[in-house]
């Protein structure tokens, strides 16, 4: 047996069967000739109207079947359900589905089965079907006649329906006559009572017989109140123009007194169209017109208390539709929110007020209203109201709530005008933040002492100073006495208590230990309070943790300390630069002035002597530059312009200058690089980097060894591009302890024991260099297998090659001047003078004029207009600076040439004095052979000198 499943629309199909009431009804005709016609039509013994509930089919109607019910698991009728057309099915024991089922198997021996369908409202309710015992099949017109049986069956369901709701609807109406104490009535076309109901003798004291073909009284209409209409207006009037009308009220004399009739009717007209009278309802509302006198009289009272108050007085009333309105409100409304009233009998507009809300209000006031109704408590705001000529009020509106019997809301209520209130408030709110925010800002917190309690209350932010929660209760003097440090109590105490004996303030600083064991400084300013008598009541001050600020200014002191120490040794460093150098001007001048005498030259062991007295001299000045440079890096005095250069075109150069180097010392070096190789780098910074550490590679070599130059793109990096320069030379390597040593200023590693020169600085002035512009600087060494140093820097884009005419001038070799050149020598130092004329004597060609001091100088070259100036930065009457501007200020002077030569060697001297106006800046010692050449440069081509 195969029970079939619950259609999709079951919950629907239910629910339509509970709203016909036909389960478990008793027979009726109709639906058992439909019954008994479908069997007769199909000449079967079985026929059935079924409906369809959730466990079982029940028959409405049944022929030739005496059971009333079966279970909606056996039923056939359950699988019709499913579908919308008849369901056949001419022999049950070959359907899979029914040949084993009970009803099948044992009585009633069902072998025949064809059922229709019953729908109604959307739903499948039942069916018409009809059974045998024999298997066979339907003709056609069975068929049809079967399906238009089942549509008989359906119209009478629908008349079922229709039926009940009738059915339904007077029994409401008469509930609702007896519930509602009204009674009803009829009139005949001449307006003669026909009918009324059994209500109106309980309402009048009258029979309902006694006013049977009575006229209704051509009676006067009366009001609310009970009085006249002012029109003058009857109800038979009203009755004659044959309208509906409602609440039309009368007065009537009955054994119960004078009675107020309220009457609502419908005009009756005939399938004609003939008046045929009306029929209506009437109520004694003689009570409500009484209280409504009542209400009259209070209400005039009511306005005039209510106009004497300084603000509204109003009930507000919210429906249960959501509808509401005012049934009073006080005359002091039209005074606060510019309007009439809002009754609504007079036309007003009772929503008006609350479309008056400000913008900013309205959020969260009718959810406001909604809480106060579901929970009946008193509903309490503060509100703004923009009033029609711009005006913005605040107002303050406390109302409490009453249920109403309709379910609706009532609120007794008064409104304040409270703007003059709340502008105050919100000024001094206003003046409050703007403190609170200066306060956070500058960490100042808020303490009162009561003299009386001892205790103490602190802000916020006071809580926050003192590493307190807030808000702190039960504070007391003493806990606050022995927060503060022991070294700092006896003085607080003391402060304070002359601060309340001179009236004067107390301000402090005073170290307070927190209750997490931090220590902080606070600074404190505290005054006295005083009552009537003026004796002292309390104290009130401020306190701001200054514990940062006191470290921020030690760190002050300690840097200005450190950069005012800092200035000291490079002024120190500068001044012996500068002491040291003068000398050697000296030795090293008039030595090299020897060594290039040919004239009176040297014997050899004399310029072997001489030769040891410029290696010395050249020794001493590289330290000097060494010990300037690492003062330079360390101070961050110096600074470095990134650029674009070609490190195999900076190795050549570098290969160039240091070959007499290795010649003397016979070191090979490499061939310089064939292609370019472009880095981001300081040139200057990047030459001396690769000076320093070609030297090294020649200087720690081993006998006829040899130094490797690498360059190329570094190897494994990810991210930004990198190139790599790497300088291997054969010496004896370097354990790893002196590898961790070997950047440390002045450490030689061990080499100070042996005849190589050096300072210790050459690698320490390295390794910052190649740091400040974004390298790095490493070393692999082994000892007895050589060190590689390599400097690693960011790659830099390729610049175009100069054109050939460029290069072709560049290269052109420069001519000498034919004609006689003048140089000026501005100096004060009688060596350097000296000096300077011994090198100028070997030049024939040009004249030197020296001038002791700085007016003499500034006066011969107006007067000579020479074609060079040679200025010591350093004058007895004034300094190279200021010489430099009078000379470039002067239209005589302006384009004369100037270079500045000085022992004066800092980079910031250097940059002042060419920034003044040098055309060049050299340092002394000078080296006469480069002297020669830049002279012989600077004076080539014609006379610089003005016609």
């Amino acid at each position: 047996m195969h029970p079939a499943p619950h259609p999709p629309n079951e919950a629907r199909r239910l629910s339509v069967l509970r709203e016909l009431g036909l389960l478990d009804t008793d027979p009726e005709a109709a639906f058992d000739a439909l019954a008994l016609a479908a069997a007769k039509l199909t000449d079967c013994p079985i026929g059935l109207i079924t409906l369809v509930d959730e466990h079982r089919q029940w028959f409405k109607a049944a022929h030739g079947l005496a059971l009333r019910e079966t279970p909606r698991d056996v039923s056939l009728c359950a699988h019709t359900i499913l579908g919308d057309a008849l369901l056949e099915v001419p022999d049950t024991h070959t359907d899979l589905r029914f040949h084993d089922n009970p009803m099948v198997t044992g009585s009633p021996h069902l072998r025949f089965y064809a059922g229709v369908p019953l729908q109604f409202r959307g739903a499948t309710l039942g069916t018409l079907c009809v059974v045998d015992t024999a298997a066979r099949r339907l003709q056609a017109d069975e068929r049809d006649a079967l399906l238009g049986l089942a549509r008989t069956a359906t119209e009478l369901l629908r008349s079922r329906q229709r039926m009940n709701a009738l059915n339904a609807e007077h029994r409401r109406l008469l509930d609702f006559g007896r519930a509602s104490g009204d009674w009803m009535w009829e009139t005949d076309g001449a307006l003669r009572t026909t009918w009324v109901s059994s209500a109106f003798g309980v309402a009048t004291g009258l029979a309902p017989e006694s006013v049977i073909g009575e006229p209704l009284a051509d009676q006067p209409l009366l009001d609310a109140h009970g009085a006249a209409r002012s029109n003058g207006s009857t109800l038979g009037e009203l009755m004659r123009r044959r309208q509906p009308f409602s609440r039309a009220v009368t007065a009537k004399q009955t054994p119960r007194g004078l009675l107020y009739v309220s009457r609502s009717a419908v005009p009756v007209f005939e399938e004609g169209g003939a008046f045929a009278g009306y029929r209506g309802t009437a109520r004694d509302v003689s009570a409500q017109v009484a209280a409504m006198r009542r209400s009259r009289g209070q209400d005039a009272l009511l306005r005039k208390l209510s106009s004497q108050v300084p603000g509204v007085i109003f009930q507000f009333q919210l429906n249960r539709d959501g509808s509401f309105h005012y049934p009073y409100a006080s005359d002091g409304l039209r005074e606060m929110f510019g309007i009439e009233t809002p009754f609504d009998a007079a036309g007003a507009d009772a929503s008006l007020p609350l479309r008056m809300l400000h913008p900013e209000d309205r959020p969260g006031f009718a959810d406001s209203i909604r809480k106060s109704a579901d929970a009946l408590t008193a509903w309490q705001r503060e509100y703004r109201i923009v009033r029609g000529d711009g005006a913005v009020r605040w107002l303050e509106t406390r109302a409490m709530p009453e249920r109403l019997g309709d379910g609706g809301t009532l609120w007794h209520g008064f409104t304040a005008d409270v703007t003059e209130r709340k502008e105050t408030e919100l000024a001094l709110r206003r003046s409050e933040e703007r403190w609170e925010m200066a306060a956070d800002a500058a960490g100042i917190g808020i303490a009162e002492l009561d003299l009386a309690s001892g205790g103490m209350a602190l802000d916020r932010r006071a809580c926050i100073n003192h590493g307190v929660g807030y808000p702190l209760a039960h504070y007391t003097l003493a806990a606050w006495m022995e927060s503060i440090h022991p070294d700092d109590r006896d003085a607080m105490r003391v402060g304070i208590e002359q601060a309340l004996q001179t009236r004067g303030t107390h301000e402090t600083r005073y170290r307070l230990v927190r209750p997490d064991g931090r220590q902080t400084t606070l600074e404190a300013t505290a005054r006295g309070r005083y009552d009537a008598q003026g004796q002292p009541i309390g104290v009130v001050g401020t306190c701001r943790d200054v514990t940062a600020q006191l470290e921020i200014e030690r760190l002050q002191r300690d840097k200005e300390a450190a950069e005012r120490a800092n200035r000291a040794k490079s002024e120190f460093l500068s001044r012996v630069s500068h002491e040291l150098r003068t000398p050697l001007n000296g030795i090293l001048g008039f030595a090299q002035l020897m060594s290039l005498d040919r004239v009176a030259a040297l014997a050899p062991e004399q310029q072997r002597r001489l030769d040891s007295v410029v290696r010395a001299g050249r020794h001493l000045l590289a330290l000097i530059n060494d010990v300037l440079d690492v003062t330079r890096i360390e101070s961050d005095d110096f600074s470095l312009q990134p650029a674009c250069v070609d490190a195999g075109a900076a190795l050549d150069d570098c290969l160039a200058l240091i070959q007499p180097l290795a010649q003397e010392a016979g070191v090979t070096l490499p061939p310089p690089p064939r292609a370019a190789c472009w880095v981001q780098a300081d040139p200057r910074a990047l030459e001396q980097v690769l000076m320093n550490l070609l030297s090294n590679a020649i200087k720690y070599n081993r006998p006829r060894g040899a130094v490797a130059v690498d360059v190329g793109p570094a190897a494994g990096e990810s991210g930004a591009s990198r190139t790599r320069i790497a300088i291997r030379d054969e010496g004896a390597g370097m354990s790893d302890a002196q590898q961790a040593s070997l950047f440390q200023p002045f450490n030689r590693l061990g080499a100070e024991h042996s005849r190589t020169e050096g300072s210790g600085l050459g690698l320490v002035i390295c390794q910052r260099l190649v740091d400040a512009m974004g390298g790095r600087l490493e070393v692999r060494s082994q000892p007895g297998a050589g060190s590689t140093f390599t400097v690693e820097l960011p790659a830099g884009a390729a610049q175009p090659a100069l054109p050939a005419a460029v290069v072709l001038a560049d290269a052109a070799p420069v001519q000498r001047a034919t004609g006689p050149r003048e140089v000026l020598y501005i100096e004060d130092e009688p060596l350097n003078m000296v000096l300077m004329k011994e090198v100028f004597r070997t030049q024939p060609h040009w004249t030197l004029r020296v001038a002791e001091d700085g007016a003499a100088g500034a006066r011969i070259a107006r007067q000579s207009r020479p074609d060079l100036v040679l200025i010591d930065m350093n004058l007895p009457d004034t300094n190279g600076l200021a010489l430099i501007r009078e000379l470039r200020g002067d239209p005589r002077t302006r384009q004369l040439r100037c270079i500045a030569l000085s022992a004066d060697a800092m980079r910031e001297q250097i940059d002042a004095a060419l920034a003044a106006g040098f055309d060049d800046y050299w340092t002394k010692p000078i080296d006469v052979q480069r002297v020669l050449s830049d002279l012989s440069r600077l004076l080539a081509g014609p006379s610089a000198t003005p016609a």
